[in-house]
């Protein structure tokens, strides 16, 4: 079985900004209920091109934990605790949070850096066992919060609800229930509130609604009434505690819009609650958030500190940036283009789209779309009609009932021929991402095709990004609003939590959606996409190619980049090669035109580049997206590189064709 979520390195080669202001609203994102948005476009789902495929549960996924009526959570950052045989912890930040059958463990984690690694595991700070209880269940979840129901046997005992942000963990008893609390010596009872510490930390048990506490040595023993609440909170060293006061109003779920503004993506988190008073939320290290009243409560995380604010609103805002699939070939010389299409020449004799793996595949379409575009960008008409029809005959071959089958399990599309662990949906949006790009490129000339394939399009649209909740898809299969950036793992089978690699190829995924979006006139779409691609864009910039260590206890950590981010973990490493030119090349690839916006690295590309083991050796693996890295920053040296580039070194995604085009069309 695969447990890894990305590449194998199988030889050296890793084989508009709109104008105006509008608002896109998306209504409830509750995955229980199938409400979704609401829009005059037509729905991206074509439940007969649906139902043209095979269908079978293929997935290793473990389902007991999921209630009748609730999708199952892939690709999330709960899936550890829902989709695998023995739960795993998560981390719905600042807390971790272990769910067990019988009880759960909830944790803030202590931050630890070296050179390579952040870690900020998960580590029981309180310890609750529900009486009786033998099964947990996912009985609500939207993108932001859930709840687990505990049951002694068909009995329901109450109702555990998490959500990422909140510093607080309700259990509200559905009948009559008893919590005993182990391990919390040395604390005392105030004002029906427990207070004990575990080393730096200080953990809270409130009771709300009728609910009592007593504590006897180490044991608290909760009792909590049909109807009641206990609340359960973490405090981080050396705070006082700014969360009593609003521990009684329990988080039941979170609403989701979001909008574009003024060249900026903002997007709205509403914490409802059940008396619809205010609560406290923690807002991640590296965004911009506005909204409720700051409190001087900062807890520690892997990605620096969290500031808190009381209140059930806040707004996070980062650049809007506008889809794009075409490089500004305008501006290359007589002599740039007359070598662009020699190599275009060579480039279109030698195209072979044979992988039958839905992520090579999809490398290969997309490097075959790509020169397809420059193709008829630089009137080629020859070689774009060569290059159409092999796009049009491997598209044909690969969009339906021979290549993908429909999941009745995950309630998704993936391909017959596995790689991976795409059966345990693993990587969607990273080969999807290429299919759709690619789709794109060639739909965009050639409305045909269009008419024929945009509803097997649709689905693999659908299975990573749609933007209504179906019975067969769920919203964003892929995309954690609250993060601001995707998760690989379908069923994250790491004590780590879900984790992704390559932020590139995440926004290349939401950079193709909101292209095909306009190939196909779908407005709502588009905006959606636009919306995931920014905010990607922004965390990959600033989580993934940067890491912020102004915290003391980041310090340590002197990579410069972190390569692969999990839910309580950052590392410099990939899943399939040690070497420096990867770890920054799959924060790369595949550099369609849409990432020239990593310019704004600004000096921290000769930076990065200078911390290479082969500086200024570009005949690496992946090495051929370092040197575009490069022409970011310096078109003089990249040019002077480029004739060193052997045919060896360029990606399958690549070509020498969109590499010269993409050096010369930078600034």
């Amino acid at each position: 079985m695969k447990r890894r979520t990305t590449y194998i390195l199988t030889s050296a080669v890793l084989a508009v900004v709109l104008i105006g202001v509008v608002a896109i609203v998306l209504v409830n994102r509750n995955t229980t209920n199938g409400l979704g948005l609401f829009s005059s476009d037509t729905s991206i789902l074509n439940k007969n091109a649906l139902k043209e495929l095979p269908t079978k549960a293929a997935s290793m996924a473990s389902l007991n934990r999921i209630a009748e009526g609730v999708q199952p959570p892939t690709n999330s950052w709960i899936s550890g605790l829902a989709l695998q045989e023995k739960p795993l912890a998560v981390f719905p930040m600042p807390l971790s949070i272990q769910a067990l059958d019988t009880g759960f463990q909830i944790g803030l984690p202590t931050i630890v850096s070296d050179a390579k690694t952040i870690t900020g595991g998960h580590v029981a700070g309180i310890e609750v066992l529900v009486e009786g209880a033998t099964q947990f269940q996912l009985s609500r979840f939207d993108k932001t919060s859930a709840s687990l129901t505990y049951s002694k046997g068909e009995q329901a005992l109450g109702k555990l609800t998490i959500a990422q942000g909140s510093p607080y963990v309700f259990y509200r008893a559905g009948s009559d229930s008893v919590l005993r609390v182990v391990n919390t010596e040395g604390g005392k009872v105030v004002n029906g509130e427990y207070t004990f510490k575990k080393g730096i930390r200080t953990y809270s048990i409130a009771t709300h609604s009728n609910a009592k506490l007593s504590a006897d040595g180490g044991q608290v023993t909760v009792t909590v009434p049909k109807g009641g609440l206990a609340t359960f909170y973490a405090l981080p060293e050396g705070s006082t505690d700014m969360l009593a006061e609003n521990s009684g109003n329990e988080v039941t779920g979170v609403k989701i819009t979001h909008e574009e503004k003024d060249g900026q993506s903002l997007t709205k988190f509403k914490y409802e609650t059940a008396n619809q008073k205010p609560t406290v939320v923690s807002t991640m290290a590296y965004q911009t958030a506005n909204g409720g009243e700051k409190v001087d409560l900062a807890y520690q995380s892997i990605y620096g500190d969290m500031q808190s604010r009381r209140g059930n609103e806040f707004t996070t805002t980062v650049p809007l940036i506008s889809a794009s699939n075409q490089l500004s070939l305008g501006k290359l010389s007589d002599e740039e283009k007359r070598l662009v299409i020699s190599d275009l020449q060579a480039d279109s004799q030698d195209i072979t789209i044979e992988a039958q793996d839905s992520y090579f595949a999809g490398k290969q379409l997309a490097r075959a779309a790509m020169l397809y575009g420059i193709a008829k960008q630089l009137d080629q008409a020859d070689v774009a009609t060569q290059l159409e029809s092999v796009l049009k005959r491997e598209f044909s071959a690969r969009l339906g009932k021979n290549y993908f089958y429909y999941d009745t399990d995950l309630k998704g599309v993936a391909a017959l021929t596995a790689a991976f662990g795409s059966e345990d949906f693993n990587d969607h949006h990273f080969h999807y991402g290429y299919f759709i790009y690619a789709a794109s490129i060639l739909g965009k000339y050639d409305k045909s095709f269009v008419d024929e394939y945009k509803d097997e399009v649709n689905l693999l649209v659908a299975d990573i990004a749609s933007y209504e909740t179906y019975p067969e898809f769920p919203v964003e299969r892929t995309y954690d609003p609250y993060s601001a950036h995707s998760w690989a793992a379908g069923l994250s089978p790491f004590q780590d939590g879900n984790n992704q690699e390559s932020s590139s190829e995440a926004l290349n995924a939401y950079n193709g959606v909101a292209l095909w979006a306009e190939v196909i006139g779908n407005k709502t779409l588009k905006q959606n996409g636009q919306w995931m691609l920014s905010n990607e864009t922004a965390t990959a910039n600033t989580a993934w190619r940067s890491v912020d260590t102004s915290a003391s206890y980041l310090k340590n950590y002197t990579s410069p980049v972190a390569s692969l981010n999990f839910g309580g973990k950052r590392t410099y490493s990939t899943f399939f090669s040690d070497e420096s030119n990867t770890k920054l090349g799959i924060q790369l690839i595949p550099m369609s035109p849409v990432m020239e916006t990593f310019k704004a690295d600004n000096g921290g590309i000769k930076e990065k580049l200078a911390k290479q083991d082969k500086p200024n050796n570009y005949n690496v693996a992946l090495g051929d997206y370092l040197l575009m890295y490069l022409a970011l920053s310096d078109k003089a040296a990249a040019i002077q590189a480029l004739d060193r580039q052997t045919d060896e070194f360029i990606d399958d995604g690549n070509s020498r064709t969109y590499l010269r085009a993409w050096i010369y069309s930078q600034d």
